[in-house]
């Protein structure tokens, strides 16, 4: 059976490993700091021979380790105990349990759900990896590009589309995507809203991204979707309706941070575009993760206090729940269970490797 035991890391987070339940309830939550611990239990892609690269998601389960590769167009089932590769699922190509483009892993209730974005559409196994069904997601109205951003507990799906064109004139822009609610079927069932997706420069010849840019990312955790910008420190939290449910603050008042001049040169120049359209300060945030069932929002890379890494956890309903923090730099949270995390550990060569730590309560 699938299971992903986030009320035992929300526990770990609120009282602490070390803590008794008493003392936990009279501090502020907010205080509730932990750390991950700098020892893996394990880690996975340091064997030449059995190397990682393009990893995209992970869910841990109560037995397993499972993480979503792009490169291999695979899942690949690991025992949580030891990292010893178990099996692996999928393979390149397009027929049904096949992958193009593995963009998305979710466990929701005891199946696992995967978004491949060139083939568009959802594939839905059991928790070992056994293929149920498939599904097409089509996008809607005049709509041409159509994306899912994660499934809900009912396994339906929140799905976002957008209209791609090229621009006459170079322009730095946004596009308009439409959020919507599709059924377990991949049917179109309700609209939510639009919002505006990440800064890109757009011209007649080429599209690009480039650095300390604006960017969004829709994350489903549980019954709720977040919206999170990382140049704007409020977080707007969503029913799976569309209705505005919570605005979730930032742990501590946050202050944009002006680029270096080293960082605004390190900005590559773009036909047609003056240097004030650039970017002139810092993101607040880096790319969030559902993981164990709250949201794990990353402070911006380098910009941690005290170095490191850090990400300010919300509990599915909004709540915040506290801090995590790490002495090391290149590191993402892919996943969360009980008390441990996967982390994603890129070094300056892009090499990855993915390591199960645990999270303890910082003295």
């Amino acid at each position: 059976m699938l299971r992903n035991f986030p009320g035992g890391l929300l526990i770990a987070l609120q009282i602490g490993c070390l803590g008794d339940a008493q003392s936990a309830a009279a501090a502020p939550r907010q205080q509730r700091d932990m750390r991950i611990d700098e020892t893996p239990l394990f880690t996975i892609g340091d064997d030449p021979d059995e190397g990682l690269y393009d990893v995209t998601g992970a869910v841990l389960t109560s037995d397993a380790l499972i993480l979503a590769e792009r490169s291999t167009h695979s899942l690949r089932f690991y025992n949580r105990e030891t990292g010893q590769l178990l099996h692996t699922v999928g393979q390149q190509g397009e027929g049904p349990g096949d992958y193009q483009s593995l963009d998305l892993l979710q466990a929701a209730g005891d199946r696992l759900f995967t978004f491949d974005g060139r083939n568009i559409r959802v594939t839905i196994r059991d928790g070992a990896g056994n293929l149920e069904r498939t599904v097409r997601v089509q996008p809607w109205g005049d709509y041409n590009a159509v994306h899912v951003d994660g499934f809900f507990p009912d396994g339906s799906m929140l799905a976002e589309a957008h209209s791609f064109r090229w621009e006459q004139a170079p322009m730095i822009r946004r596009f308009e995507h439409e959020l919507a609610r599709n059924d377990p079927d991949g049917t179109f069932a309700e609209r939510l809203g639009t919002y505006l997706s990440y800064e890109h420069y757009a011209s007649s010849e080429r599209m690009n991204i480039y650095p300390y840019r604006r960017e969004v990312w829709v994350v489903v955790v549980g019954d709720r979707y977040h919206i999170v910008d990382n140049k704007d420190p409020v977080i707007r939290g969503f029913d799976a309706t569309g209705e505005l449910v919570d605005e979730l603050q930032p742990h501590m008042p946050l202050e944009p941070r002006r680029i270096t001049r080293a960082g605004r040169d390190s900005i590559p120049e773009m036909e047609g575009i003056d240097d004030d359209d650039l970017p002139r300060f810092y993101p607040f945030f880096g790319r969030p993760r559902m993981a164990g069932g709250m949201l794990w929002v990353p402070d911006y890379e380098g910009l941690a206090p005290g170095g490191g890494s850090a990400w300010t956890v919300y509990s599915g309903e909004g709540e915040l729940v506290g801090r995590v923090t790490s002495s090391e730099v290149g590191i993402e949270v892919l996943a969360a269970a009980d008390d441990v995390v996967a982390l994603l550990v890129t070094d300056e060569l892009e090499v990855e490797i993915v390591q199960l730590r645990r999270i303890i309560e910082r003295p």
